[in-house]
């Protein structure tokens, strides 16, 4: 059972940069895309993967279309760039490093170029890594947008948790350095000049830092919403999240399909069989044809239950939040004082944030192994969405017109076509 709802309007596009400390387990990976897509994300930039070179069509599910990846030769290390479906991104070529280090990412979202970069940086003070990152980084035209773990505090002071006064690493100098050589922004701490707040946190020296880092072109200051970092209960580090305008709304379709785990809470089964006694007692009309009472008949039992698993997922979703927002002020008290309280508060926050998104993601991967058992072998839709891919392939991003400019905007793409054969067969 599925419906059309008509069409989404995308006025931002999110961002998000996360270690997530492994990927290979199927349950943290589908809650680890499940937690992705709750917050929308257009471009997810996530490093310690820890998937060999084959084994990254793993991510190209659900909400990812795009999956572009640096592997090592061992399941270690591993950076991947993922792009939503719903995104109108075009490679136009990347670069990879040999060690899992960085990948960088060239492309043009709708006409306007972009370079996307994921970067997992050492945890030994190596300063050519950075500048070997930087060197190819430059290779390619800005705007950039890079997110990473860099395994660095940039200022020693505001972005540890502990008072002990330690030396700016040279890893740190260069970074400092290539962001200043190159127009970049810390732009969690360009909004945030004052406040301490941390991504990691050091078991082995007891302290909290911020060495996750969002670096984007000073051009895109302007265009930034809110950039801030989100709970941690998945992996050891906390997300960055970064909302930017775009110039340009896009439309995408939207359908809605029925959760047949729905038909397990009881109350909806109550709803829906009150429903279908009220509807046939008041429509049993003989001037109405039984097609007629059937078609209706659909119609008012499908908003029923669309009512009902939106208002089931708001109530999933507010709980989310809610829990998110209390571990975010949890987390926020630890960092002014580590007391034993404040650590087993968090720790039952985080324990119950992840009871609620396993419990999705064993239901996301319960739906996905009974659709490939029932459909696997016919021709329904799993062939649809592969040939719908292989159009996606087929795409014409550009088109050099007769002044030998060349356009990426699809308007003026249609019209060269337009214009092109209405002048061969007039």
């Amino acid at each position: 059972l599925y419906i059309s709802l008509g069409c989404w309007m995308m006025s931002s596009v999110i961002y998000v940069s996360w270690n997530v400390n492994g990927i290979n387990h199927p349950i943290k990976r589908k809650r680890i895309l499940s937690f992705l897509k709750s917050h929308q994300v257009h471009v997810a930039l996530l490093q310690e993967i820890h998937l060999t070179q084959v084994e990254h069509d793993k991510l190209r599910r659900g909400w990812v279309e795009k999956c572009f990846y640096s592997s090592f030769s061992l399941k270690a290390r591993g950076v991947a760039i993922l792009v939503n479906k719903n995104s109108p991104f075009h490679c136009l070529s990347q670069v990879t490093d040999p060690e899992g280090r960085f990948i960088i990412v060239h492309g043009r979202w709708g006409s306007k170029p972009v370079t996307f970069a994921s970067m997992y940086a050492p945890n030994i003070d190596d300063p050519q890594v950075i500048q070997n990152f930087f060197l190819q980084l430059t290779q390619y035209p800005s705007p950039w947008v890079i997110g990473g773990d860099f395994n660095c505090s940039l200022d020693t002071a505001m972005d540890r948790s502990s008072s002990a006064p330690v030396a700016q690493t040279h890893m740190a100098k260069a970074i400092l350095t290539s962001v200043a050589e190159c127009g970049l922004t810390d732009i969690w701490r360009h909004l945030h000049p004052t406040a301490r707040e941390y991504s990691h946190y050091s078991h082995a020296h007891k302290s909290f830092s911020r060495i996750d880092l969002f670096l984007i072109s000073t051009s895109l200051i302007h265009r930034v919403k809110a950039c801030e970092f989100l709970p941690h209960f998945i992996s050891d580090h906390s997300p960055i999240w970064i909302q930017l305008e775009t110039p340009e709304d896009l439309i995408g379709p939207y359908r809605w399909r029925l959760d047949p785990h729905l038909l397990t809470k009881e109350e909806l089964v109550g709803e829906i069989k009150s429903a279908m006694r009220e509807f046939f007692q008041f429509n049993q009309s003989p001037s109405s044809s039984p097609d007629m009472i059937w078609e209706a008949f659909k119609a008012m039992i499908r908003g029923k239950i669309i009512a009902f698993s939106s208002a089931n997922k708001k109530a999933f979703q507010q709980q989310m939040v809610s829990l998110e927002q209390e571990l975010r002020g949890a987390e926020t008290e630890l960092y002014k004082n580590n007391l034993e309280e404040n650590r087993e508060r968090v720790a039952t926050l985080q324990h119950n944030l992840n009871v609620l998104s396993s419990s999705r993601a064993e239901r996301a991967l319960l739906r996905t192994r009974s659709r490939f058992y029932a459909r696997g072998d016919k021709a329904g839709k799993l062939l649809a969405w592969q040939l719908r891919r292989e159009e996606a392939d087929c795409l014409i991003p550009s088109i050099k017109l007769s002044d030998d400019t060349i356009s990426f905007t699809p308007e003026v793409i249609n019209g060269a076509f337009q214009s092109y054969y209405s002048s061969l067969y007039s």
